[in-house]
C-alpha cells in the first residue's frame, strides 16, 4: 500500500495526489504539518530528517522533496509520456520541474504568504507591491513558453504540468490585477478538467 505522508491543502502534497489520481493508484493519506503538527517526531524524522511534506512510502521505499516524488511514481506507475526515457525529451520535463523550484515558487510563494497567511493590518503592502510585480514579470515569461506548445515540456502531458498544476491555480485566484496571458489561460483550462486537478487543486485558498 502506497502512504502519502501531508496535509490535503500543502501545495507540495498537491502534486502527489493529482499524480496518484493520474496513475490510478490507491493509496492513504495521514495528515501531517499545519495545524496537524507532527513532522518533529521521531516516526516522522526517521522518513524524512529534514521535517518536510510530503513523504511517500511504497513498498519500503521513502521518497521525499516533491518533485522526486513525481519523478519515483512516474517511472514506477507511469507511461513514458509522463515521464520520457529518452534523454532530450526527458531534459524538458527535467528543467522545467527545476524551473518551477528555482524561479516560480520563490516569487510566488512570498505573494501567497501576504496574502493568506498575513493579516491584513500586518502587511508591508509596499514589499507586496514589488513581490506581485516580480511574481507577474516571471508568468509572463511561463505565458510566452506555452505560446510554443500545449503543455510545459512540449506536445504531451507530463509530471511537468502536475508540478506546476497548484503554482497555477493560485496565480489566477490571487485577488489582484493581472495581465492577459492568454497561453497560460489555455493550459489552465485543458488541465482543469483533468479528474485530478478538479479532485485535489481546485480548492479555496486558506
Amino acid at each position: 500500500m502506497i502512504t502519502v505522508w501531508g496535509r490535503a491543502n500543502s501545495t507540495n502534497v498537491i502534486k502527489v495526489l493529482w499524480l496518484c489520481e493520474e496513475l490510478e493508484l490507491e493509496f492513504a493519506r495521514r495528515d501531517v504539518g499545519g495545524p496537524f503538527g507532527g513532522l518533529q517526531t521521531p516516526e516522522f524524522l526517521a522518513l524524512n530528517p529534514n521535517g518536510s511534506i510530503p513523504v511517500l512510502e511504497d513498498d519500503g521505499a521513502v521518497v521525499w522533496e516533491s518533485h522526486s516524488v513525481l519523478r519515483f511514481l512516474a517511472q514506477k506507475y507511469g507511461a513514458d509520456s509522463l515521464y520520457p526515457t529518452e534523454p532530450g525529451a526527458r531534459s524538458h520535463v527535467e528543467r522545467w520541474l527545476d524551473w518551477h523550484i528555482s524561479t516560480l515558487a520563490p516569487v510566488l510563494n512570498p505573494v501567497f504568504v501576504a496574502l493568506y497567511r498575513t493579516a491584513p493590518e500586518a502587511r508591508d503592502h509596499a514589499a507586496l507591491k514589488t513581490l506581485i510585480e516580480r511574481l507577474i514579470a516571471v508568468m509572463i515569461r511561463l505565458d510566452t513558453h506555452l505560446s510554443a506548445q500545449p503543455f510545459i515540456a512540449g506536445a504531451q502531458f507530463s509530471i511537468a504540468d502536475v508540478a506546476f498544476g497548484n503554482s497555477v491555480w493560485r496565480w489566477f485566484a490571487f485577488p489582484f490585477e493581472k495581465p492577459q496571458l492568454p497561453h497560460l489561460e489555455k493550459w489552465q483550462a485543458q488541465v482543469a478538467e483533468r479528474p485530478g486537478h478538479r479532485k485535489y487543486v481546485t480548492q479555496p485558498l486558506t
